[in-house]
């Protein structure tokens, strides 16, 4: 969900302004969110909220962002942004096949158990408003895309779904969308267009540079590509998130990084003997370095972790200091984070670092990994995993 996000902040300078090149800088000053990725979050949060997914309130959940963002740049679709003003009561879906439902379905994918779950909920967080088939159709592919690709389909899988099942067709590559394509707000229009630009892309930047460049929609169409990359890549960029860090809402993250790691749940073992190749055990230290007691003494004793060395990587750890008070434990987790995003070729095996002679709870440390816990490359103990569970029936 995250990549759709990114997709529409990186796309709205340019819907209105489209470019056919890929070679432009990322962000510029007046980047921001739009209503694509407004109403993304409130999807997300009504899949984390309402276990029993009902219309009702999604529809309420819909009206509280509207009111928390009632001018996002671009503004809302016309037809929508007078449903989103109607009284509760009076909505009522209205037969549309606009693309606003696809933008919004890709935390479906990533809350979806199955194929036909991801179908399911696509299906119902389409027909609050766009009830024809085709804008049903439209969510259907974004979240069965995702769903699909974050269990390991390849390119050609998805197309074939796309295809076969929801009977889309892509009778253009992409130098030819370069050329040919133009504004067009339908599910018809829009997803074979995103799809094309994920299909022929190399890895997550490039998707997005392909979906700004065949212009059109260009904040929606890189929304949905971005979402299809996000699940297949399934590494963003760390600059990337860093400049979206400085330009959604703080408490917007929480949620993006729970649906990110929905149901996902990587488990770092209790004990740790020995260790693949692969993998880095996280200790919690001091700055200093001086291992004298716990996880830290067995990381110098058994995996090499240097005397001295209190942040870091260290003989086949990674040290992490816990004994300078919370705060200064947030900055490092934060900057393990980012160095476990920028090393995807090592699983990191973190241990409940500052529960044991650092004196803290679980339920004060686990929420520092939240962002953490999205990385398919990062394991954590049960006992965060028991807390971090707690976020997804309170958002």
């Amino acid at each position: 969900m995250l990549g759709a996000i990114i997709g529409d902040t990186i796309g709205s300078i340019y819907e209105f302004n489209n470019i056919h090149t890929k070679v432009f800088p990322l962000f510029s000053k007046t980047s921001t969110f739009t209503d694509d990725s407004i109403m993304s979050m409130a999807v997300a949060e009504w899949l984390l909220t309402d276990e029993h997914h009902t219309h009702s309130s999604l529809i309420e959940i819909m009206e509280e962002y509207y009111k928390d963002f009632p001018n996002p740049m671009g503004g809302y679709g016309a037809r929508f942004g007078v449903w989103l003003a109607t009284p509760t009561a009076e909505k009522m879906p209205y037969n549309s096949f606009g693309n606003g439902s696809a933008m919004r379905a890709s935390a479906c994918g990533w809350v979806a158990k199955s194929k036909d779950e991801a179908m399911r909920l696509a299906k119902i967080s389409a027909e609050v408003t766009h009830n024809h088939s085709e804008g049903i159709k439209g969510a259907q592919a974004v979240a069965v895309g995702v769903y699909m690709m974050r269990h390991g389909a390849l390119k050609c899988d998805v197309a074939d779904c796309l295809q076969n099942e929801l009977g889309y067709t892509f009778d253009e590559d992409l130098k030819g969308l370069q050329s040919t394509y133009s504004f067009d707000e339908t599910c018809q229009g829009t997803i074979p267009a995103a799809f094309t630009a994920f299909g022929e892309s190399a890895d997550f930047e490039d998707a997005i540079r392909n979906a700004i460049s065949i212009g059109g929609d260009s904040d929606t169409v890189a929304c949905i590509t971005g979402a299809f990359a996000e699940a297949f890549y399934k590494v963003i960029p760390a600059d990337i998130i860093y400049e979206m860090r400085k330009r959604l809402p703080s408490d917007w993250w929480h949620i993006i990084w729970r649906i990110k790691a929905y149901e996902n749940h990587r488990v770092a073992p209790d004990n740790i003997d020995f260790l693949k190749s692969e993998q880095i055990f996280v200790f919690g230290s001091n700055k200093e370095g001086q291992h004298y007691g716990g996880a830290a003494a067995y990381a110098y004793k058994c995996f090499h972790a240097e005397w001295g060395v209190g942040e870091g990587i260290t003989g086949l750890c990674y040290a992490l200091p816990t004994m300078e008070g919370l705060d200064e434990m947030e900055e490092a987790v934060g900057r393990f984070t980012e160095h476990a995003l920028a090393d995807p070729d090592h699983n990191y095996l973190v241990t409940a670092v500052g529960c044991g002679i650092a004196g803290y709870t679980p339920e004060e440390v686990a929420p520092m990994f939240m962002e953490a816990a999205s990385l398919p490359n990062v394991y954590l103990p049960q006992c965060f995993w028991d807390e971090l569970d707690k976020f997804s029936k309170v958002v």
